[in-house]
């Protein structure tokens, strides 16, 4: 069973949005995940065909098999690389939207909730009492005087 778990996990949930900017850095991390997933796939093949085509040349079997050594790492060099890049924006991502969460969260609290007495919003600072008028009211006012 967690074998199947693994297998379905390689291919990360497509949820684009809808959003043609989010859309486009959305599909950019998508293949990133994608790309971290299945790296491996690349790196054994190019040590096949390393090990392969280094058998015939003058080192031997010694050769071929340190060309498949060095591909190995190098190609595990590059998924760590890949792997930190996915790894610093998944955080950047969760950071980003816990923020935004405690944004939203703090504009829903007026600033005279007792929780925050010392709360000076300059937006409400601003706000006279009786300035904001009907405009049904103002409309019709202008249609009779008319």
């Amino acid at each position: 069973m967690i074998k199947k778990r693994r297998k379905r996990n390689l291919i990360p949930p497509w949820q684009m949005p809808s959003d043609p900017v989010k859309a486009v850095f959305w599909f950019m991390f998508w293949f990133l995940r994608l790309l971290v997933n299945i790296f491996w796939l690349p790196i054994i093949v190019m040590v096949i065909i390393e090990v392969i085509l280094n058998l015939g040349s003058a080192g031997g079997v010694l050769s071929a098999l340190v060309a498949g050594i060095v591909t190995l790492l190098v190609g595990l060099i590059i998924w760590g690389g890949l792997y930190g890049v996915t790894v610093f924006l998944t955080i950047g991502t969760r950071v980003s939207r816990v923020l935004s969460d405690v944004n939203s969260i703090q504009k829903g609290f007026s600033a005279r909730s007792p929780f925050y007495p010392l709360n000076d919003s300059p937006s409400e600072q601003n706000v006279v009492e009786g300035t904001i008028t009907d405009l049904d009211e103002e409309r019709r006012k202008r249609r009779q005087s008319e």
